[in-house]
């Protein structure tokens, strides 16, 4: 699996499943074998991205739900800001583990 985003798709680039799968290798890094702590540890990030996006989540009166985009959701960005550098270009979990 790679790590990086696809720009095309952002929203749905990853399902939940593949989502939580590299959210528990980068918790597990640099180690092979994924413990249970590194799994709880998992769910544990898992669940402050959904209390936290839930505060940006709306209904779309047909029983769906959208999120704007906004500064507050824009992970990429605040993560190029880190890198004090708007144009790194795309970056990935995998580059940033290196």
């Amino acid at each position: 699996m790679t790590y990086s985003l696809n720009q095309e798709a952002k929203g749905f680039s990853y399902t939940r499943e593949e989502l939580f799968e590299c959210i528990t290798k980068i918790v597990a890094h640099p180690h092979t074998a994924i413990t249970k702590h590194d799994q709880s540890r998992a769910i544990a990030i898992f669940l402050t991205f959904a209390d936290y996006l839930g505060n940006y989540t709306e209904s779309d009166n047909n029983h769906g739900h959208l999120i704007y985009e906004s500064d507050a959701i824009d992970f990429e960005g605040f993560v190029l800001e880190m890198f004090d550098d708007r144009d790194y270009g795309e970056v990935t979990a995998k580059e940033v583990l290196k």
